[in-house]
């Protein structure tokens, strides 16, 4: 309305100044060098009307066709680019039912009308070669699609994956870095990254990746704290021969983050075994003994004591005496006993744990002293008959391959990482019934 009213006023003065210029004529004069022109003001005012109003006329033919032959040709680019992502549907539909024929004739045919975008054209090459599994001309398309930043996660994750499965770890990990610069979201990502590192024993990086990864909300905090814990771990026992204190250090981190888990403490004793010093390699024992005697760190203290000369009984009873009523203290005490040919040590301790039935262990240890003590072999060997039959006991079990292994080790024998869980075997329990 507003618009209108200032037409209808500008309309209203043309009128008024028309009207009073046509019933006042006067003459108009012009010199030009030396001829003098002069004509009456009515004719000057028509043929500037006449001339303003040609103008419009021609502006108004000139924009109206050129507006009407922009939309021939937008309407023409919209019709060829439905054309071209119809032949790409077309040609994805074949890709996924391995009819490699109407896949490469939907894409020479979504070519011709997608020119100017090459990204569908890629994308659809590489599932096309990856059914052919011509790797070769698929890392070239690869090669292409990081040049673009429309199709460059795709060409890195592609170029990760290659590398993956020709088993070259340094340069998927390489490529999974940049791919984790541009999108640390990406499904499955943190995961293959972080097992490539534990392949090429990239510890470092290892750590720094699960720092970002938590700062991008990617893991929890027991994920980073689990992930960072056995990268200080797996440093530590790489530094163990080189740079004892570096170990230390590394080591010490890892059962901050981590605490009282056996295979750590394991490492932290050894690393004292090594340096020799007996001393803080006793207080040690005993203070992660206090903590949380279990039978895995009784197994590892086991085999500590042993290597560095300290089974003596009155080392032992000193090591047990805060917490010697519990099974572990007991079975400690037992073993070391039976190791100092104390046999009344170690039937005292024995007496309350065999029951109706026993573990293997306590039937090995049955075994020891019937054997020791009196010298008995039917009696001995009667108890390893009785083992053989006892219930299986836990082990390190990886839970995708489900092999089992002696030592915990942050890669499984089977190759997968951090997978290995302290549990009884299925099939062996299951055998055993």
């Amino acid at each position: 309305m507003y618009r209108f009213s200032i037409f209808m006023l500008q309309l209203l003065l043309l009128i008024i100044a028309l009207t009073f210029i046509f019933t006042n004529p006067f003459i108009v004069s012009l010199d030009i060098g030396n001829l003098k022109y002069s004509f009456s003001s009515n004719l000057f005012a028509v043929v500037f009307l006449s001339f303003t109003f040609l103008l419009y006329l021609v502006l108004y033919l000139f924009f109206r066709s050129r507006l009407s032959l922009g939309k021939y040709f937008l309407k023409n680019k919209y019709n060829k680019i439905e054309k071209g992502y119809l032949h790409f549907v077309d040609a994805m539909i074949a890709v996924a039912n391995k009819d490699n024929k109407t896949a490469l004739k939907s894409h020479k045919k979504m070519v011709s009308y997608l020119k100017d975008d090459p990204s569908l054209s890629l994308l659809l090459k590489s599932e096309v070669l990856k059914i052919e599994k011509k790797f070769p001309e698929l890392n070239n398309v690869y090669e292409d699609m990081i040049k673009s930043k429309k199709t460059e996660t795709l060409g890195y994750r592609g170029l990760m994956e290659q590398n993956l499965r020709e088993q070259d770890y340094h340069h998927a990990f390489l490529y999974g870095e940049k791919l984790f610069a541009l999108n640390p979201n990406i499904e499955k990502l943190y995961d293959t990254l972080i097992f490539i590192a534990a392949k090429t024993k990239n510890w470092n990086q290892l750590i720094s990746l699960s720092d970002k990864a938590f700062s991008n909300k990617i893991i929890n905090k027991n994920d980073l704290i689990e992930n960072k814990s056995i990268g200080y771990f797996e440093i530590s026992k790489i530094k163990f021969d080189s740079d004892p204190k570096d170990a230390l250090k590394n080591i010490l981190k890892a059962n901050d983050l981590k605490k009282n888990f056996p295979p750590y403490i394991k490492l932290h004793l050894e690393i004292f075994a090594n340096l020799n010093d007996k001393r803080s390699l006793a207080k040690l024992i005993k203070k992660y003994w206090n903590l949380s005697p279990s039978y895995l760190l009784r197994t590892i203290i086991t085999k500590i004591l042993i290597q560095n000369n300290l089974t003596e009984m009155k080392f032992i009873n000193d090591l047990v005496k805060n917490n010697v009523n519990t099974e572990e203290s007991k079975k400690l005490l037992i073993y070391f006993a039976i190791k100092n040919l104390n046999w009344n040590l170690a039937r005292e301790n024995i007496s309350g744990m065999i029951g109706a039935n026993p573990s293997k262990e306590i039937c090995y240890f049955m075994s020891d002293i019937e054997l020791g003590e009196n010298n008995d072999k039917q009696k001995s060997d009667a108890w390893i008959m009785r083992a053989e039959n006892a219930n299986i006991e836990d082990t390190w079990i990886c839970r995708i391959s489900n092999q089992t292994q002696d030592e915990w080790t942050s890669l499984s024998n089977s190759g997968n990482y951090n997978s290995l869980v302290w549990t009884t075997h299925k099939m062996l329990r299951q055998n055993n019934n």
